[in-house]
Formats: structure tokens, C-alpha cells, sequence
């Protein structure tokens, strides 16, 4: 008896332990460097996953070089450059087992190259060609393209670009064929890295496993990424440029009428309001998921900013506002949520699911690390050279941890995962620890 009374205690513990605690940050040491090249490029690129840390930058010839990484040691792994060549390059984007390198584009209809190299040995995959404002959503085997050059949603194998699956967009009465997809997120994709917006960095950690598309028809169907197959429709749902924001097992839609709905992505059944403007003069400017089966709302009056507030509504709960003036956007931290500005000067405000302000108009750019830990940077990340002042947040606490400087880096090229920070400098590319080994 008492030794199945230690297994259950001990299941009990398991289940109950803080799956993001606090890291025990560490100010920044001497960090590792990466060559890059013979001469300073004129731009620089990284991406992690996991333990592996893409660096990329154009060379002379035009084509991309590519280095990956042990982003914890800075140990190279392999050196390769693209086939392809662009006058200018967009980035580089970490996949499950391989890294997308995306040519720039001049305009939304311009076509340019995605090129796919195996993350195991650098060799050649597969290439593309998309259009300029084409988008790009990464599964496990598949990723979704919205290609509108050919009105219609495809999906590539991962593993050789092959079309596994194409959908046609829908169309309104007019003959329109203009939408907006949507990833749905999981638990496990807003606990890991974000981007600046709250999207996640880390494929590998949640990947994208349905796709809500809304259309000009206004109706709204869940696709399932990896096969393509419609999953579900609703008719009258929402104007392709709604806010709408999908999580695990709901959709949430906020409309000019004031209504913030929830549909219950497993049913075809009527929404759920969750909330409703008290008058015409409030508006919702953004929207995100911040509970199970709850959404947060980031509302102003008569177009202030200054009149920000989160409204916080969850099925069968009610709803709660919580004031959070000046700011413009939200992040989801797993269960809390991160109301943030950059301009004119960048600011954020953590709530608890609560309500209770764990940073409250803190200076500076703040990004998430994973659920229970944030970066706080006192400046936003431009494309400059600059040396730049970070900090590590604990979302519990709200304690501040000054990290130090990254001495002459290129801020908008930093990428992070939960232990190393990659950046361009200017000349090379430097990895900083940033917690205790």
C-alpha cells in the first residue's frame, strides 16, 4: 500500500509541476562567434530549432550562404549555399528536419524562390516558386502554401516539394477570392519562443496541424494541413480582414459589430458570445488566445489608444477588463498574455490569468521565451548595427534580470530559444547563453 501510495503522490506531482518555471538567468559571457564571410554582408539572417541554429547571408554572387549550428556550443555543423539567386533575400525559416532560405520580392504579385535545404546534412530538397505576399504555414510532413496567383490553398511534402494536396479558393458573388488563413495553435506553440507578434519560432514545438481559412464569401472551413482535407464549414462567419484568432479546439472572431464569438471548431453548431461592445465607439484592435477556451480582447474608444483596455472573456465564466492604456498589441504566454507598444517608445504590461499585473508598463521590447519566462529588450530590434541592452523577465514574478549588452548586432536578426540567443553582428554571427548551464 504504501508503495502505490508513493507512485500516486509522485503522479500527482508530475502532473501538477510548472511545466515553464522561471529560468535562473545569467548575465551575458563571452559569447561564441561564426564566420560568416571575407567582408561584412550586407545582411544577415538566423533561425533556431531547438538545439540547431541556422546563420545565413547573401554572398557576393548572389546565392545564400547557409551555416548550421549547435546553438549551444556554436559548433558548426555544415556550410552550404543556395542554388538559387535573388538581388535581395527575406530570410531563412527553420522546419522540422530542414530550413526554408525565401528570396525577397519586390511586389505582392512578384514570383520568387523557396528553397529547402535537409537540416541533417545541408544537401538540396526541393524549390518553389511563389509570389511575393504568398504565405507559408509548416507542418510536421507538409507545408501549406497559399498560392493566389493560382487562387488556391496546396500543400508540399516536406521531404521532396511534391503537391500532396491543393484547394481551390472559395469565391463571393462578385467573382472575389480574397481570404485570410490562419494557423490553429496549440498549448504547446504559444508556450515555446515567439516572434515579436506571439507566432511561434520553433516549428518542432506545437507544429501546425489545422488551418482555418476565411473567405470572401465570408464563410470560414477548417482544413486539416497535412492531407488537405475540409474538415468543417460555417457560413456567415467573418470578412477575410477580421480578427480572428484560432486555438486548439475554438475559433474567435471579432467583428465590427462589437461581438467577440467563439465557435467550437469540433461542432457545426451556432457560436458562443463571449462578449459585446457596451456602444459603437469601442473597437477591437487585436485579439489573442490566452486560456483554455478563453480569448482576450484588446479594446479602445473612439480610436485612443490611450483607452486600451483587455477584455478577457471565457465561455461560461464572464467577462473581465483590465486597462492597459497605450498599448496596441497582444502576445499569448501560455495561460497569460502580453499587451506591448513600440511606438513612439516600446513598453509592456504582463497580465496573470488573474488580471494581476506582473509588469506593469515596463520599458522596452518584450518577447516570449516560453510560458513562464519573457526577453525584455530596451529597444526595438532594427536592422542597425547597434549594441542593445536585454534583460530576462520570470511571467510569475515579474522579476528583472539584467542580462547585459549584445555588443554591434544587428537586431532584427535575433533568434532565441530558451537558453541561447543567435545573432548578426558586424562582421559575424555571436551566440549568447543567457541562463546557467
Amino acid at each position: 500500500m504504501a508503495a502505490l501510495a508513493g507512485v500516486a503522490t509522485a503522479t500527482v506531482l508530475y502532473l501538477t509541476r510548472d511545466r515553464h518555471p522561471e529560468l535562473d538567468f545569467e548575465a551575458f559571457g563571452k559569447p561564441v562567434r561564426v564566420a560568416a564571410g571575407g567582408e561584412r554582408p550586407v545582411e544577415m539572417f538566423t533561425a533556431v530549432a531547438g538545439d540547431r541554429a541556422y546563420l545565413a547571408y547573401p554572398r557576393e554572387d548572389d546565392r545564400l550562404a547557409v551555416v548550421a549550428v549547435d546553438a549551444g556550443t556554436g559548433k558548426e555543423l555544415w556550410r552550404k549555399e543556395s542554388a538559387t539567386t535573388a538581388d535581395q533575400w527575406a530570410g531563412v525559416v527553420a522546419l522540422p528536419g530542414a530550413v526554408a532560405l525565401l528570396a525577397d520580392a519586390a511586389g505582392s504579385s512578384t514570383p520568387r524562390q523557396l528553397e529547402v535545404l535537409d537540416g541533417g546534412h545541408g544537401g538540396p530538397r526541393w524549390r518553389h516558386t511563389v509570389q511575393g505576399d504568398d504565405e507559408m504555414f509548416v507542418g510536421r510532413d507538409v507545408v501549406a502554401v497559399t498560392d493566389h496567383e493560382r487562387k488556391r490553398l496546396v500543400g508540399l511534402k516536406l521531404s521532396n516539394g511534391d503537391e500532396k494536396w491543393s484547394l481551390p479558393d472559395l469565391t463571393d458573388q462578385y467573382g472575389s477570392t480574397r481570404d485570410s488563413v490562419h494557423p490553429v495553435t496549440t498549448d504547446p506553440a504559444v508556450s515555446g519562443p515567439g516572434y515579436g507578434d506571439g507566432s511561434p519560432r520553433d516549428p518542432e514545438q506545437g507544429p501546425i496541424e489545422q488551418l482555418v481559412q476565411v473567405s470572401a464569401d465570408k464563410s470560414v472551413r477548417l482544413i486539416d494541413l497535412d492531407s488537405g482535407h475540409e474538415a468543417r464549414r460555417w457560413k456567415a462567419v467573418a470578412e477575410p480582414d477580421d480578427l480572428v484568432a484560432a486555438h486548439e479546439d475554438r475559433l474567435y472572431v471579432a467583428g465590427d459589430d462589437g461581438r467577440l464569438l467563439a465557435y467550437d471548431l469540433g461542432k457545426q453548431a451556432q457560436p458562443s458570445v463571449l462578449y459585446t461592445a457596451e456602444d459603437d465607439n469601442r473597437r477591437a484592435k487585436a485579439l489573442a488566445p490566452c486560456g483554455e477556451h478563453r480569448a482576450c480582447l484588446l479594446e479602445v474608444t473612439n480610436s485612443d489608444d490611450k483607452t486600451a483596455a483587455v477584455v478577457a472573456a471565457r465561455e461560461g465564466k464572464g467577462v473581465k477588463r483590465w486597462a492597459a492604456p497605450g498599448m496596441t498589441q497582444l502576445v499569448p504566454v501560455g495561460e497569460r498574455v502580453l499587451a506591448r507598444r513600440i511606438y513612439p517608445e516600446p513598453a509592456a504590461t504582463l497580465f496573470a490569468p488573474d488580471g494581476t499585473k506582473v509588469l506593469d508598463d515596463e520599458d522596452g521590447v518584450a518577447v516570449r521565451v516560453d510560458a513562464g519566462n519573457l526577453l525584455l529588450f530596451a529597444d526595438p530590434l532594427g536592422s542597425g548595427v547597434d549594441d542593445r541592452s536585454v534583460a530576462g523577465v520570470g511571467a510569475g514574478s515579474g522579476k528583472v534580470v539584467p542580462l547585459g549588452e549584445l555588443k554591434d548586432v544587428r537586431g532584427d536578426s535575433c533568434s532565441w530559444n530558451t537558453q541561447v540567443i543567435v545573432c548578426g553582428s558586424e562582421e559575424d554571427f555571436v551566440l549568447h547563453r543567457f541562463v546557467r548551464e
